[in-house]
């Protein structure tokens, strides 16, 4: 068969076929989206050093997820959740199916085909929890995150959620997403540190020296694991940088080796 029929037919397929069966397809005939977008955490090293140090700082007992995409940070996720149980959804019916098909046998991971703010809703954990929260579920003109943060600062008593594509102050080599007025994953148009209900944290490594994406992260804590994160050496308290003559963060450059 011609290349020039391949491509026709298989356009033809993906107007035609249910999510789900193309979400199959993907996951037996293109072996290379196992790691798009540069796998887990976007291929970042020192973001998943962040998160290995906050489990072991803060000893969550669940770790929630919006956005579950492929499932590669899902699986990094389930496997070093220190036991806790793994809860994650997605919207689309093709990355969910692809996902299912790749994490199935990870016996600590729950997937749901929910709406991202119903599915914080509906979490049938204990609010009293120790929780991780990762949200990665804002994409073009869907962008729940001031619903998804609303909902878990009013309902969950000791949580940290981590923010991906968020703007890291005075680094522009960490990239963000911007959607126009008003939807900047920014401190500009989500002026998370005027919240005295949680701590805000950014990465303790510069742009320069991290790997994969690099793409940009703020980390939030309620008051009551706040004592825990300080303690994170991975990350650096944001109100000190703010209140300070310039603003500037000081990031660390020492003891920056790559994870093995």
């Amino acid at each position: 068969m011609t290349q020039k029929l391949i491509v026709p037919i298989k356009r033809w397929l993906a107007g035609h076929l249910p999510d789900f069966i193309l979400g199959r397809l993907d996951y037996y005939c293109r072996p290379e989206l196992l790691d798009s977008f540069g796998g887990v955490f976007n291929g970042q090293c020192f973001r998943q050093l962040i998160y290995l140090d906050l489990t072991l700082a803060c000893n969550f007992e669940a770790i929630v997820e919006t956005g579950t995409f492929r499932g590669s940070t899902s699986k990094f996720l389930a496997q070093n959740s220190g036991g806790a149980r793994v809860y994650s959804c997605e919207s689309s019916d093709r990355y969910l199916e692809f996902a299912r098909r790749r994490l199935r046998g990870i016996q600590n991971l729950s997937l749901f085909k929910l709406d991202f703010r119903e599915f914080i809703q509906r979490l049938d954990i204990s609010r009293q929890a120790s929780t991780f929260l990762y949200l990665d579920a804002h994409w073009e003109e869907s962008l729940p995150l001031r619903e998804e943060l609303d909902l878990i600062i009013r309902e969950f008593k000791q949580f940290v959620v981590m923010i991906d594509d968020f703007e890291v102050p005075n680094d522009p080599g960490y990239g963000f997403d911007d959607y126009g007025p008003g939807k900047r994953l920014s401190l500009r148009d989500f002026e998370l540190h005027r919240d005295n209900r949680i701590a805000c944290y950014i990465p303790a490594r510069p742009s320069a020296q991290e790997s994969g994406r690099r793409r940009g992260a703020i980390v939030l804590a309620s008051r009551s694991l706040k004592s825990k994160v300080d303690i994170v050496k991975t990350l650096i308290p944001l109100m000190p940088l703010i209140q300070s003559e310039t603003g500037l963060p000081q990031t660390r450059t020492d003891d920056c080796q790559e994870p093995t």
